[in-house]
């Protein structure tokens, strides 16, 4: 049965809706929630009906202070931050806060200057910040380019500690809203481009918190147009476990609309995605003059619950448990729609992470066996590994737990040597298998670029898949114009684990196909040479391409 489907019309096209958390009376009332339509216009309205289920209507406008509003620049995008409980905004290259009072103050960037510039709030540079996803722990993050031209890397702009609403003589505590305004180097907000480019451009950034009572800082989900990855975050918003995101569902460069399980389910074209606070995602993708209503489950499994005429972006989730898009196309009636698909109000009170507790830090088990790799040796290591003449002690239990490799080498009635107290591994780099090893005590390793390729083979040789997968996006997370032939030609050679990234590299040269030509035009003479029928094939692809532009 098709879902219940409302419409409500607007004065003019809506760029992002936002719930926001409003004080309480003195009187002793519970705070309040109150959605925000924020319209191309440059009105900000409140959306009369987000907390009921009696239809949805626009209030009047808000009074907003300049640079924004009616007189100044529209917010081209919005986010509740519960780390600061205020809405974080994008206008111009600016990212500002709004308080409940809706007083403005600037975070970042500069509202006439471009460019992509790194560094404290003052002075960086943003270029149409969009997709602003807040992690609730003082960690914003955003992609630099308009809509109409997304990037491919991702900007995070961590927040003092001195934000945190409530904090003792926070700024987001009193009357003042934090922004940079006046404050010294320690009270500004600081903006990084995290150390990774995306495959191809940003359609989408929701943040997954760590599971209710699980340890971690959550992950950061990127849609890109045919696939949804995952980054795990550190302590800080710094990168987690993982060098670069790492593929959850879809195939980069592979369009579909399969539904299933996450080896078979495939994308056309996401337009934004919303996450519920168990993980689930909720994606919007553009079929042209339909918009599909896509659910992928935390493990994965993607369903369509609904198909709606015309196109719609940025699904929002209302207090009500209504699903709501945005119309996106100009040549009809400005609206939004809001879907019943029976979901539950998402939590939004401040819910940032409380103040870490005196004494010293909570031992992780990482960490721990961290250290003891690094305290080799240290007479508790009971087998030798030799590597190119590298001698590496390690723990046999712990190799034999965490590979299946290990577990049948090791295994005296598999191999002659098994219970030997030193065994060789020839045809090894032994950097990579340095990696390789801290990856396999801790779970986790820092993967060079340069390294990314031989650590990738071996994690391969040495079956250690996940580790194996993290190398591969490593790898491609790096792809330059001169790179990616050399890289085709590896992946393609080696089969076997190597095709999803061998389809991702594929995808990577057709939209870079004229910047390979300018930078490195000798590579294609090479591909030509060694593949001629993966040359055949990037043509023909190129081709498609160019069919597809002139059919739209």
């Amino acid at each position: 049965m098709a879902p219940l489907q409302l419409t409500c019309s607007l004065d003019s096209a809506c760029c992002t809706l936002v719930t926001r958390q409003l004080p309480g009376g003195d009187d002793g009332q519970e705070p309040q929630l109150e959605t925000l339509a924020c319209l191309l216009d440059g009105s900000l309205r409140t959306l009369l009906g987000a907390n009921g289920r009696s239809g949805l209507e626009l209030g009047p406008p808000q009074q907003l202070p300049p640079p924004v509003g009616l007189r100044g620049s529209p917010i081209q995008d919005a986010v509740y931050d519960a780390f600061t409980n205020r809405v974080l905004i994008s206008y111009g290259g600016c990212i500002g806060s709004l308080t409940a009072s809706n007083a403005l103050r600037p975070v970042a960037g500069h509202l006439e200057e471009g460019g992509v510039v790194d560094g404290p709030g003052p002075d960086a540079r943003l270029e149409c910040p969009s997709f602003l996803c807040s992690d609730g722990r003082g960690g914003l993050y955003f992609t630099r380019g308009s809509r109409g031209a997304m990037g491919e890397r991702v900007v995070r702009l961590q927040m003092p500690t001195s934000w945190r609403a409530g904090a003792e003589g926070g700024k987001a505590a009193g009357g003042d809203a934090p922004g940079m305004a006046g404050a010294g180097a320690a009270e500004q907000a600081h903006v990084t481009t995290l150390p990774f480019r995306m495959p191809s451009a940003v359609q989408g950034l929701a943040y997954s918190p760590p599971p209710s009572g699980g340890s971690g800082c959550g992950a950061l989900v990127i849609a890109t147009q045919t696939a949804l990855y995952r980054l795990p975050l550190g302590e800080g918003g710094a990168v987690g476990d993982a060098p670069a995101p790492v593929l959850w569902v879809g195939r980069e460069g592979e369009m579909g609309t399969t539904d299933g399980p996450v080896s078979e389910a495939r994308f056309c074209a996401i337009w934004e995605l919303r996450l519920e606070a168990d993980g689930t995602a909720w994606v919007a993708e553009d079929l042209h003059r339909t918009t599909a209503v896509r659910r992928v489950a935390p493990d994965g499994t993607v369903t369509t619950l609904a198909r709606v005429s015309g196109r719609y972006r940025t699904p929002i989730i209302l207090p009500n448990g209504y699903l709501v898009l945005c119309c996106a196309d100009h040549d009809e009636t400005d609206c939004i729609l809001a879907l019943d698909l029976g979901l539950k109000s998402p939590p939004l009170g401040p819910t940032a992470a409380a103040a870490p507790a005196a004494g010293p830090p909570r031992r992780t088990l990482h960490a721990d066996m961290g250290a003891l790799l690094d305290a080799q040796p240290d007479g508790t290591a009971d087998l030798t590994l030799v590597v190119a003449g590298r001698r590496f002690p390690v723990h046999r239990a712990i190799l034999i737990a965490r590979g299946d490799y290990f577990k049948r080498r090791l295994a005296a009635e598999t191999f002659a040597d098994g219970s030997a107290a030193e065994l060789s591994l020839p045809d090894t780099d032994p950097a990579a298998f340095a990696l390789l090893l801290r990856f396999v005590y801790t779970g986790a390793a820092d993967i060079p670029p340069a390294l990314a390729p031989a650590v990738a083979e071996l994690a391969d040789r040495l079956l250690v898949p996940e580790l194996c997968a993290d190398a591969q996006a490593a790898v491609l997370s790096s792809m330059s114009a001169e790179t990616v032939v050399g890289s085709l030609l590896w992946a393609e050679q080696l089969g076997g684990s190597f095709s999803g990234l061998l389809s991702s590299l594929k995808a990577w040269y057709l939209e870079h196909h004229e910047e390979v030509l300018e930078a490195a035009p000798e590579s294609v003479g090479r591909l030509a040479s060694e593949s001629p029928s993966l040359l055949v094939e990037l043509m023909r692809g190129l081709t498609r391409s160019a069919k597809r532009q002139r059919i739209a």
